[in-house]
C-alpha cells in the first residue's frame, strides 16, 4: 500500500512526462470507452471538468454532451473547503490554480453522472485527488451520481493506495486500457 502524498507526488511527476501525442491518443481512447458507458449514455445532466497540466483531455466529451442535448455542469471551487456545479454556457474564467472554471450560477438540480478526475488511482477505484477533498465532500452531497474517473493507465498505482473513511471509491475507472468496474 502506498500513502496518498507519495502517491499523489509519483504520478504527478509521471504524469508531466507525458507526450502531447500519448496524451490525445489516450484521451481519445478513453473518450470512446466512454461513449460506450450504459450510465453516460442515459444520463440527462453530466457534470465533467476542463482539464488541466497533462489530465484526460475532456473537450471532447463535453462538446459531445451539449451536441447530445445533455446538459452540462462543470465544477467550480468557492471556498477552501467547497466546490460547486455551474451549467456550462460557454462563459469562463480563470480560476486562483490557473485552470478555466464556468462562469455562472450554482446549478442546483440533480446530477446523474459526475466524470471525475484525479491525480493517481487503483485497480480497486480507490482515487487521490489533489489533497483538498473537494471531490470526496461534493460526492458526499450528489449520492446518486455515478461516478465514472477517466484517467491513464499511468495513472494507476498498482499496489494500492491507502484510504481513509472520507475517501470515496468511483464506481467506474476508465483508462485507454481498461474499464474497471
Amino acid at each position: 500500500m502506498m500513502n496518498k502524498k507519495d502517491a499523489r507526488n509519483l504520478i504527478k511527476e509521471r504524469r508531466m512526462n507525458l507526450s502531447m501525442e500519448y496524451i490525445e491518443s489516450a484521451s481519445d481512447k478513453i473518450f470512446e470507452k466512454l461513449l460506450e458507458n450504459e450510465d453516460f449514455k442515459n444520463a440527462k445532466v453530466i457534470m465533467s471538468y476542463m482539464d488541466f497540466k497533462n489530465e484526460v483531455k475532456t473537450d471532447k466529451i463535453n462538446e459531445y454532451v451539449k451536441k447530445a442535448g445533455k446538459t452540462l455542469v462543470l465544477p467550480k471551487v468557492i471556498s477552501k473547503e467547497k466546490m460547486i456545479a455551474i451549467e456550462d454556457k460557454n462563459k469562463y474564467i480563470v480560476s486562483p490554480f490557473g485552470n478555466s472554471e464556468p462562469d455562472g450560477e450554482e446549478y442546483i438540480g440533480e446530477i446523474d453522472v459526475i466524470i471525475t478526475p484525479g491525480v493517481a488511482f487503483d485497480r480497486d477505484k480507490n482515487r487521490v485527488g489533489f489533497g483538498r477533498g473537494y471531490y470526496d465532500r461534493f460526492f458526499a452531497i450528489h449520492k446518486n451520481a455515478k461516478k465514472i474517473a477517466i484517467a491513464f493507465e499511468k495513472q494507476i498505482i498498482e499496489e494500492g493506495i491507502e484510504t481513509t473513511e472520507f475517501d470515496m471509491k468511483v464506481d467506474v475507472l476508465i483508462t485507454e486500457d481498461n474499464i474497471i468496474k
